[in-house]
């Protein structure tokens, strides 16, 4: 018995001042001095104990070089599943709607129509105009109402210009999201100069879309009254002024939707009316106009002190506002603080232009 002890007795020892150089305490089991309950403490708790933490040290390990990878692959996947939105394929047109920038990838004999927005094609193939029977070349922006059609080993990419787009796919395809901020509305193009502009007043609450929200309408002129609710979204829609104004105008009436916004210009020396008192809020508004209501919300609402002046005289239509009699000052501040660069006073700007002269007044002084 004491032949078949010896080995192992001496293999132990060996673990044993291992343990002691590391601080193990081992007094514990070995006592009362009897070799043998120092070898079942050993063989039951002591080398055990060593396994499992040995095996606990080494899966944390594991756990951590894991965990690691599996965040490395999510993050991976997520900037995949960014630019990656959608593959499918359609047996028949479904409508959907995509965002600037985004990419739809097209095979042979897919099909689409653009209900509203910019896209533009480009292809190594053939692609067909449906609508009209005729070819299409690439680098080419599709139409509206138009149907078109990916032909045999042909594959067509479709990049969207405008801010969004509604179209209807039939097939196979694949869209690339692009992932930029754009405004909702599919008459709004990367080519319009008052494209950021547009965007720029969306984002501040200063416009809304019309209809379904999805049209900008950037060349229909604003009124005076669409001024004033603009004006009003600037001064950060203080509603408590708005229905506690108590300004009044004959030809504003109780009920209509502007009639608490005019209210409010009023009260606050901002928009003001004509000679005979009315305010005439369907008018549609002028250049001149626009800026003295910036003008006079500067100056009345914001208590701005608005010094710049600029030098008018070589500029293309001083000599209406000097016979006029009215706006040379506002457009010269304007002209000075970078608002507008040209006169035009009687002009009757779009949408997309009035954007432009909020979103430069706002950006200047907000």
């Amino acid at each position: 018995m004491m032949m078949n002890k010896k080995p192992k007795l001496k293999w132990m020892a060996g673990l044993l001042g291992v343990a002691l150089l590391g601080g193990t305490v081992l007094a514990s089991g070995l006592a009362d001095g009897d070799s043998l309950i120092s070898l079942s403490f050993l063989e039951q708790m002591f080398i055990p104990g060593i396994v499992d933490s040995g095996y606990r040290s080494a899966q944390e390990e594991l756990d951590a070089v894991y965990q690691q990878a599996a965040d490395e692959l999510d993050r991976v996947a997520g900037e995949y599943q960014d630019k990656v939105d959608s593959m499918g394929y359609s047996n028949s047109y479904q409508r959907q709607t995509f965002a600037l920038a985004d990419v739809l990838t097209l095979n042979s004999g897919s099909g689409i129509i653009v209900e509203a927005g910019s896209l533009r094609l480009t292809h190594a193939g053939t692609v067909v105009d449906v609508t009209t029977g005729t070819t299409v070349d690439t680098d080419t922006r599709l139409l509206p109402g138009h149907r078109y059609l990916v032909a045999e080993e042909t594959q067509a990419e479709l990049t969207v210009e405008s801010d969004a787009i509604r179209l209807a796919l039939e097939g196979s395809y694949t869209v690339t999201r692009s992932g930029q901020n754009a405004s909702p509305f599919t008459d709004i193009t990367t080519d319009q100069w008052y494209h950021d502009a547009v965007n720029q007043a969306y984002d501040m609450g200063l416009f809304a879309g019309t209809g379904d929200g999805t049209i900008f309408a950037p060349e229909v002129k604003l009124d005076r009254a669409m001024m004033m609710t603009v004006l009003f979204h600037l001064a950060g829609d203080p509603d408590e002024e708005r229905f506690a104004a108590e300004m009044t105008f004959p030809d504003v009436l109780e009920g209509e939707w502007y009639e608490t916004y005019v209210r409010w210009a009023g009260q606050q020396g901002i928009g003001a009316g004509y000679g005979d008192g009315n305010f005439r809020p369907l008018n549609t508004m002028t250049r001149r106009e626009v800026v003295q209501f910036l003008y006079n919300f500067g100056r009345t609402y914001l208590e701005l002190e608005l010094t710049e002046r600029a030098d008018l005289s070589d500029y293309d239509g001083i000599e209406i506002l000097r016979a006029d009699g009215w706006g040379e000052e506002a457009m010269s501040w304007a002209v000075a603080a970078g608002v507008i660069n040209e006169l035009r006073p009687d002009d009757c700007p779009g949408r997309g232009e009035v954007a432009a002269i909020v979103a430069a007044f706002a950006e200047k002084y907000k």
